[in-house]
């Protein structure tokens, strides 16, 4: 029903903003990006019609909250595909117990629908926290969703029933809160713990001087901790004292799909007994990123400094499959608002090639330096950003005296494009 202007006004001012209205701004998408996104959905579901995706963590999660329900032994053998051991901390196992409620295949469907979603938050948040304007902004989003389905990262997400995208939303969307949000740090919590590795991101509060959101933070992460041992007494002391620090129950380190430093150094070694010089170039690797991340923000904010952080943590880890890299989304939003030059790089998530070698420990201890090269390719691109990341920072110049830093406002202006 149609309104008077004056009409229309009051009404718009009087409407309440929904979460969608906040996160991606004033303007509808337009007409062409909203018919992207129903083909890529479309062809997604009829691929993976076609292919039948195992979705095999989502089943190890439901075998863990079934084994907390069971009051079996969680970090025992457990009858998961393969034989895969629970990895994620107690807390995380106390929420897989919802999984078990439902029918796996209506599961199935709605983990589909859910990360499908969490996919176009991620897109929205990530646009926030570069500062897209908000007029072009619906478009992005959506434009940004519809893509993003078929970079590898994200695909395999989908595939193996993932929880990157959820926790990559909750990292998003707590750096794009207000500053003074007495809340702000719950997010990087509640990631931390389900996962630990996202307390990197504690890290990089600390280092900026956001002592209250560091502090929200590790509080809430030591929540979860407090929780899960309340629960799970013994699993929670076997998991932080002995099996946190535990990577073989992670995952073979030469697997192709492992895109850290470490992983390829074991490919290039052709063993996992590699010397402790290796390990030191992981250490290095670690210190550089981080400092890079927190030079990116005193110039350019947390659009650069941010994805800095993810990227150091990546590449430093012992093990950093490919679907843990969905860091990637908002990077290539990141590249295509403030250094478009570089966007072409981003493709290298779009492309696949990390499968396209052979993934069998045997065979990839003994790959061929081409062979090697195919399995480093997000290795590289995050070396290569962070470089650039420090060149854009430097080339952007100590804040003019008088002018708001980006530490306080957190809403520098654009660099431009490299």
């Amino acid at each position: 029903m149609r309104v008077s202007m004056s009409g229309q006004g009051k009404a718009l001012r009087g409407t309440p903003r929904t979460w969608w209205d906040n996160l991606r701004g004033p303007g509808a998408p337009a007409p062409a990006a909203l018919a992207l996104l129903v083909v890529s959905i479309a062809m997604y579901l009829m691929v993976r019609g076609l292919t039948r995706p195992s979705m095999v963590d989502l089943r190890v999660y439901r075998i863990e909250g079934a084994a907390v329900a069971g009051h079996a032994d969680l970090y025992g053998p457990l009858p998961t595909p393969h034989g895969l051991a629970a990895t994620y901390p107690p807390f995380a196992a106390l929420l897989f117990t919802g999984l078990i409620l439902p029918p796996y295949e209506a599961l199935r469907i709605a983990v589909i629908a859910l990360n499908i979603v969490l996919l176009l938050a991620v897109a929205a948040l990530s646009c926030r926290l570069v500062g897209v304007d908000g007029r072009r902004r619906a478009t992005v989003v959506v434009t940004a969703t519809a893509l993003g389905i078929w970079a590898e990262p994200v695909f395999t997400t989908f595939r193996y029933g993932q929880i990157n995208l959820a926790l990559l939303a909750l990292v998003l969307w707590d750096f794009t809160r207000p500053p003074d949000a007495r809340t702000r740090g719950i997010g990087i919590g509640l990631a931390a713990g389900f996962k630990v590795t996202p307390a990197i991101f504690i890290a990089y509060l600390l280092l900026t001087r956001r002592f209250r959101a560091a502090a929200v933070s590790a509080a809430t992460f030591a929540a979860t901790v407090a929780i899960g041992l309340a629960a799970l007494p013994d699993a929670s002391r076997r998991f932080w004292t002995e099996l946190l620090f535990d990577t073989d129950r992670v995952g073979r380190p030469e697997n192709a799909a492992n895109q850290s430093i470490q992983g390829l150094v074991v490919r290039i070694s052709h063993t996992r007994d590699f010397a402790h010089v290796w390990l030191l170039l992981v250490a290095v690797a670690a210190v550089a990123g981080m400092a890079c991340a927190v030079f990116a923000y005193r110039r350019l904010g947390d659009r650069w400094g941010l994805p800095a952080v993810a990227v150091t943590g990546l590449i430093a880890a012992p093990i950093a499959w490919t679907h843990h890299w969905v860091w990637c989304v908002p990077i290539a939003v990141l590249l295509w608002a403030d250094a478009r030059r570089w966007l072409a790089a981003a493709a290298i998530f779009w492309t696949f090639a990390v499968w396209a070698v052979p993934h069998a420990g045997s065979l990839e201890l003994a790959f061929a330096p081409w062979q090697i090269a195919l399995s480093a390719w997000y290795v590289l691109f995050g070396v290569g950003f962070l470089v650039l990341t420090a060149h854009l920072a430097h080339r952007a110049g100590p804040t003019a005296p008088g002018t708001p830093t980006p530490a306080r406002s957190e809403t520098p202006a654009p660099v431009g494009p490299a």
